[in-house]
């Protein structure tokens, strides 16, 4: 048959055609698969899923166990999500209260206020119905951004206990979540009510389920999806009752921790005594099993008296209550954030109780913890420790002359002046049971004087450490020797820092050194620009680790020495710029208060380094502005304020902090 030219290039168009819409449909497809960052779809790389979710489809992400969370920032002024069909969720954004939204379905308006223009932070968190996130729904031109989240992971693995039952909350109100939130971890709970450890009767055993997707349903997890920094296993409260004997949970225990740690080589298990006392010799057993195997990142938590019968908890089967599981956080973050900065030995002997590589001491501040461990050194101004110990006496092993304040059971502090060797802390013995310390090295200007280095405790024979009630947020204050309490009574214990700190309860440090500027200068004036990301304020190396603690609030007060050393307007201004982003990036979730200095000085330099960050996207940021603070009565000096001084100052900065973190 003869074939027109004309006919030819028609069907020569139509197969061009053909295969330029295959084309097309097929870039459509990637197009889906792969969505652009910054659109708020469920497969949006700025959006991060913490928790076992279900995120396979591209077009709906499904949270298994409990409390798991999206978390993500956005631009513009308000933000929507997608739910499939009806479910609660809370919803936080900028780190605000998580706001219930009860029964709702569709498109949800999680801001009805709109906020301020800027970037902001958003996590939204199911609690129950169908718990399918669909995406965001984002002003026009606005894009979500990637978030600050922090790099640990806390997995908690346990039963109605772990997942928060009978509470308010649930999982938001059980201890897991508190331990996560005031560790500053990525924190997730694999558990659910009425699991076992071991299967055994109509009760599912964790020892096989924990390793699936979700609490049902035997799909094997990703391991490779995240990496857990620790391990929290709170289990055996519910075997007693489907017949599991002694034998049989010690040898499932043993091979549960072997087989979590064949997922994750690097994380700390901690094995929790049930606060029912269930099957304490067996989890101790497991423990040592697996420490006598080589695995020295295991340790057994002994949570004796922290709950108080009847007070702390909602019934009678040993479900707390809110106030219970806050307890809970307060003695258990502290054992986990020990174990996982470096202060806790890493090798498979648990160093003994009250010397350094005890988890039980909680160190605050900056100290280097790396280099012995027989000895533990402190830098920068305000640092201190805090351990709870039995017994009636304890005493103080110093290496060399050193000047130190001590404090016990919140009785009055103590001025130790030169001392070295064994110091003794309580000349007349203490009534028995458990007491508490806190020691702070003497510093002036900011320097230590003296040997401040920490070589342990001595206690009563048989007596042991025992980690104490500890608050939940920490401030840093970045400063000079205003800042470190220079010409005050006490020096660190009586600046404006470490009265703030006390009075809202919280822990508190002064990143701060006498005589420092912001700007490194050419004649020898530190330069807290450069030094605030160092361990060590007067070395170039090593570098401070920031996820040793995470701050809620940083107080900078700095340029009071830098009009002395010749620095410019314009140096001071680019200074504190690049300051603020670097604590930001040590900390994304503080809120920074730039305090203009008591002497006024670059007052429109940090004005406007703050407004330019604010306008950049940082929403958690203040100026405060400092005029009449302080009166002529208030200094030692034209500089220093003294003890009434420092009082007036933390009178003022006290409630602007609290009412930012709410502390």
């Amino acid at each position: 048959m003869h074939t027109s030219p004309h006919r030819s290039a028609r069907a020569l168009a139509a197969a061009l055609t053909a295969v330029l819409v295959a084309c097309l449909l097929s870039l459509t497809v990637v197009g889906r698969a792969h969505a652009a960052p910054g659109d708020g779809s469920v497969s949006d790389p700025n959006i991060a899923y913490v928790g076992r979710w279900d995120t396979a489809s591209g077009t709906t992400a499904v949270a298994n166990w409990t409390g798991a969370y999206v978390q993500t920032s956005f631009t513009g002024t308000t933000v929507k999500v997608r739910a499939r069909d009806a479910v609660n969720l809370y919803a936080s954004v900028d780190g605000g209260p998580d706001v219930f939204h009860a029964g709702v379905r569709g498109t949800v308006n999680l801001t009805p206020q709109p906020l301020p223009p800027g970037t902001h932070t958003l996590r939204i968190t199911y609690r129950s119905g169908d718990t399918v996130f669909q995406g965001l729904v984002l002003d026009p031109g606005a894009r979500t951004v990637a978030p600050n989240a922090p790099t640990g992971l806390i997995e908690f693995v346990g039963d109605s206990i772990t997942a928060g039952a009978l509470t308010d909350r649930l999982a938001l109100d059980s201890y897991a979540w508190k331990t996560g939130e005031r560790l500053g971890m990525r924190h997730t709970q694999v558990a659910r009510a009425g699991y076992c450890l071991v299967g055994r009767s109509g009760c599912t055993g964790l020892s096989t389920q924990f390793f699936r997707t979700a609490s049902t349903g035997g799909a094997d997890w990703d391991f490779s999806r995240y990496r857990a920094s620790a391990v929290v296993i709170n289990l055996g409260t519910n075997d007693i009752g489907h017949g599991v004997s002694g034998a049989a949970f010690q040898s499932a225990y043993t091979a549960f921790l072997r087989d979590i740690r064949a997922k994750y080589p690097n994380a700390v298990l901690f094995a929790v005594q049930t606060l029912k006392k269930r099957y304490v010799p067996e989890t101790r057993a497991a423990v040592t099993a697996r420490v006598n195997a080589g695995d020295g990142r295991v340790r057994y938590v002994d949570t004796t008296g922290w709950l108080s019968d009847g007070a702390d908890y909602e019934d009678g089967n040993g479900h707390p209550n809110e106030a219970g599981h806050t307890k809970f956080a307060n003695r258990l973050a502290p054992v986990i954030g020990s174990a996982l900065s470096g202060t806790a030995v890493p090798s498979a002997k648990a160093a003994a109780p009250g010397q350094p590589g005890d988890p039980n001491i909680k160190f605050v501040g900056r100290w280097d913890t790396t280099g012995s461990a027989t000895a533990y050194t402190p830098y920068w101004a305000g640092a201190y420790y805090r351990v709870g110990f039995t017994g009636r006496t304890v005493q103080l092993k110093q290496r060399g002359t050193i000047d130190f304040w001590a404090r016990i059971d919140d009785g009055p502090v103590k001025f130790y002046d030169d001392v070295k060797g064994t110091v003794n802390l309580t000349p007349a013995p203490l009534s028995s049971g458990r007491h508490t310390l806190q020691v702070n090295y003497q510093v002036v200007a900011g320097s230590y004087r003296g040997d401040a280095v920490f070589q342990g405790l001595v206690l009563d024979s048989g007596a042991t450490t025992f980690a104490p009630p500890a608050p939940g947020k920490l401030i840093e204050f970045v400063g000079d020797s205003i800042t470190v309490g220079t010409t005050t009574s006490q020096n660190a214990r009586t600046a404006y820092g470490w009265l703030i700190g006390e009075r809202l309860g919280t822990e508190h440090t002064q990143i701060a050194q006498g005589g420092a500027c912001l700007v490194a200068t050419a004649d020898g004036c530190v330069g807290l620009e450069r030094q605030f990301g160092k361990l060590n304020p007067n070395a170039a190396t090593p570098d401070w680790n920031p996820s040793r603690y995470r701050a809620d609030a940083v107080v900078i007060n700095l340029g009071t020495n830098d009009v002395g050393h010749g620095v410019s307007s314009t140096e001071f201004q680019s200074a504190y710029a690049s300051l603020l982003r670097k604590v930001r990036a040590a900390y994304p979730q503080a809120w920074i208060f730039a305090l203009e200095t008591f002497r006024g000085r670059y007052v429109p330099q940090t004005e406007a380094a703050v407004r330019a960050a604010v306008a950049g996207g940082d929403a958690r940021l203040s100026f405060v502005d400092t005029t009449g603070w302080l009166g002529s009565g208030d200094l030692t000096d034209s500089v220093h304020p003294n003890d009434r001084g420092h009082r007036a100052i933390a009178d003022r900065l006290a409630p602007i902090i609290a009412a930012r973190i709410g502390a």
